[in-house]
């Protein structure tokens, strides 16, 4: 599955427990029936795509004519789903193992292709918001995509049911308003998933996946429940790709990270070291695969989506964000998380240029990002994260840039 991971999560190594059991919404073996016989036509070409993720692939398999279709009215760049993801020991316990909090952003759609980044808040004891966390991007088509699927061809869904799988339309909830929908539920093996989808606007509104023997409760179980969806204020408009981010160029940032867990005298400084090559380029936006290495040790590789769209804390800012960015702007307030998107009051200097400096802050983090008023390049990046009592600080800055 093509889903790709932000660069400066560091502060995940704390958090790597409590995230292991949060596999991504559409991870489960069980998302969707990929035993039925595909279609034919532009539905089996779409679903052979090597860029589709293997549970997109399995609905047009079965759908041929999402490959087709338009994406809902609502989807469009800057729209924001909200999901509340809790995780069970068995199917039908109410006792949550790990809660969190997952945002779709849409970043990019075309006649073609949607990209929609995921950010995960794990929720911590008293319900506090962690650090939001991207686990990556996600490809879709504009017929269906994770958290969606077009309402015409859901009207006519119940066509496709077989013998592992029944559709049917039934009442539901959305936000607390009655609606109706269709619920999709497919059981192979020791696995089951329930999807189902608002019939009005193609929203997924609910999804279970469990796996287990099939005569005892299921060992496991990840539900998703719809809580939003609103489109974010523009910040900027005409954004595009500056010529510089082109595939190839390499950032690299150095810096350090400290961890005080709340005892004693805070740990040393950890020498921090992070490597981005970028290998995809569109005006829309790039993608940038990452290397870490931590005390010297490379501990990871990942990838970033940086949009010319949005103001996601990426690699780059365009210009059309760097004439329209007003010191103090408040560019966003999520409602649901409370997290806030803002430009700082005043510049911030590094190595002896100003830098606009973007805030992302909420609960229990706050993240800096600093771009060059000329190339819109990250030029630094900090945040200063709780947990609990303890506090992790991370300061990272570019030492070295190389083009094509």
């Amino acid at each position: 599955m093509r889903r790709c991971l932000l660069p400066f999560c560091l502060v995940a190594l704390l958090f790597l427990a409590a995230t292991a059991i949060l596999r991504p919404l559409s991870a489960a073996g069980a998302s969707m029936p990929q035993g039925m016989t595909p279609g034919d036509g532009a539905g089996l070409a779409a679903a052979t795509r090597a860029d589709i993720p293997v549970d997109i692939a399995a609905w047009l398999a079965l759908m041929p004519e999402l490959a087709t279709a338009p994406a809902p009215p609502w989807l469009k760049v800057g729209a924001r789903l909200t999901y509340h993801v809790m995780s069970a020991a068995g199917e039908g316990d109410t006792t949550a193992s790990g809660e969190s909090m997952v945002q779709y952003d849409v970043v990019s759609l075309d006649a073609a292709t949607v990209l929609v980044t995921a950010g995960v808040h794990v929720i911590g004891s008293g319900g506090m918001l962690g650090a939001v966390r991207d686990t990556g991007f996600i490809v879709g088509v504009p017929g269906v995509g994770d958290a969606w699927m077009n309402p015409e061809a859901l009207a006519k869904a119940e066509r496709h049911a077989g013998q592992n799988l029944s559709i049917a339309h039934v009442p539901a909830n959305m936000g607390g308003v009655a609606r109706q929908a269709v619920r999709f539920e497919y059981v192979q093996g020791t696995a089951r998933s329930v999807s189902v989808f608002d019939e009005t606007t193609g929203i997924l509104l609910y999804r279970i996946q469990a796996e287990g023997d099939a005569d005892t409760p299921k060992r496991g179980s990840l539900i998703s429940n719809f809580v939003s969806m609103r489109q974010l204020a523009p910040a900027w408009t005409g954004g595009t790709t500056p010529a510089w981010a082109a595939v190839n160029a390499l950032l690299k940032y150095e810096g350090a990270m400290t961890v005080n867990i709340g005892y004693g005298t805070p740990g040393p400084p950890l020498a921090v070291a992070m490597v981005g090559r970028i290998t995809h380029s569109a005006p829309a936006g790039v993608c940038v695969k990452w290397e870490t290495y931590l005390s010297g040790r490379k501990t990871e590789e990942r990838y970033s989506l940086s949009s010319s769209a949005i103001p996601s804390g990426g690699v780059f800012l365009p210009q059309a964000a760097l004439s329209a960015l007003k010191a103090g702007q408040v560019l966003d307030t999520d409602p649901i998380t409370g997290i806030t998107v803002s430009v700082a009051q005043t510049s911030l200097n590094v190595d002896g240029k100003q830098l606009l400096v973007l805030i992302h802050e909420g609960q229990s983090f706050r993240r800096l990002y600093g771009y060059d008023r000329q190339s819109g390049m990250l030029a630094y990046f900090g945040e200063t994260s709780q947990d609990g009592v303890s506090t992790v600080q991370v300061q990272l800055r570019l030492t070295g840039f190389s083009g094509r």
